[in-house]
């Protein structure tokens, strides 16, 4: 049987074009911490390999000494379309190479179940997998370089490619809780147990989901879930708190 080509440097150089220079890749197997309707063969039955990449959050942007989050705001409603059209086009740059390749979106849309929210595909995971990173006690991705300041996307694809190597031991600092005692929500425990919905209510503002969830009319005909991908979505939510990352030594 002929051996697949190592396509890695090509999606690597493409990436690059894109101005994305974190990048690495997992198996796309399922992770124990990671509920099977979320793992990357749910919507690509034949996947093989999850390739992530992120693009950095400047210090400038977290650590503003005015407007920090009107800027981190901006700063990220762009980076997530841009990295969405990027996993879109990769998605195409396989598919014209014979690989089945699907998006995998940094953010929305989400899913709920049981009040916890996920990804269709929680990137963190599989990119801490691919050596991007290791999850913190806040439950964020922390770079070596970049600390949590991170925004990721991806895709999955049957091409089967070498994983990357895995970062070896925490990033986070071991006697470090900065990130819990200074959460407003009181949303992270001690265990790194993170709860997303208080995360979600207490740091995502938007103004028209807040008016249509008050609704009942609207309550009645859509499902939360509905409301809050079509609603809170790109200019339509704002961020009324990035403590966690401010506090953070890892982004100093």
């Amino acid at each position: 049987m002929m051996k697949e080509r190592d396509i890695t440097k090509e999606i690597r150089d493409f990436l690059a074009g894109q101005t994305i220079s974190i990048m690495g890749v997992a198996q796309a197997r399922q992770l124990p911490e990671v509920p099977e309707e979320f793992s990357p063969q749910f919507s690509n039955p034949d996947a093989q390999s999850v390739i992530c990449y992120a693009v950095p959050i400047p210090r400038g942007v977290i650590h503003a000494e005015h407007h920090d989050l009107s800027l981190y705001w901006r700063y990220c409603t762009m980076l997530y379309k841009s990295l969405d059209m990027a996993s879109n086009a990769l998605s195409l740059f396989l598919e014209e190479r014979g690989h089945v390749t699907t998006p995998l979106y940094g953010c929305y849309p989400m899913k709920i179940v049981k009040r916890e929210y996920w990804g269709l595909v929680p990137l963190v995971y599989w990119a801490q997998a691919a050596g991007l990173g290791r999850l913190t006690k806040c439950g964020l991705l922390a770079h070596p370089e970049y600390g949590t300041r991170m925004i990721m996307g991806g895709v999955s694809t049957t091409a089967q490619l070498p994983p990357t190597e895995t970062i070896k031991g925490d990033v986070c600092p071991e006697n470090c809780f900065a990130c819990i005692d200074q959460c407003p929500a009181h949303a992270i425990d001690r265990s790194g147990k993170v709860d997303h919905e208080r995360c979600m209510r207490h740091a995502n503002a938007s103004p028209p989901l807040a008016f249509m969830v008050r609704d009942k009319s609207f309550r009645e005909q859509f499902s939360i879930e509905t409301l809050v991908n079509t609603i809170a979505v790109d200019e339509h939510a704002t961020y009324s708190c990035i403590e966690c990352l401010k506090v953070c030594p890892l982004n100093r």
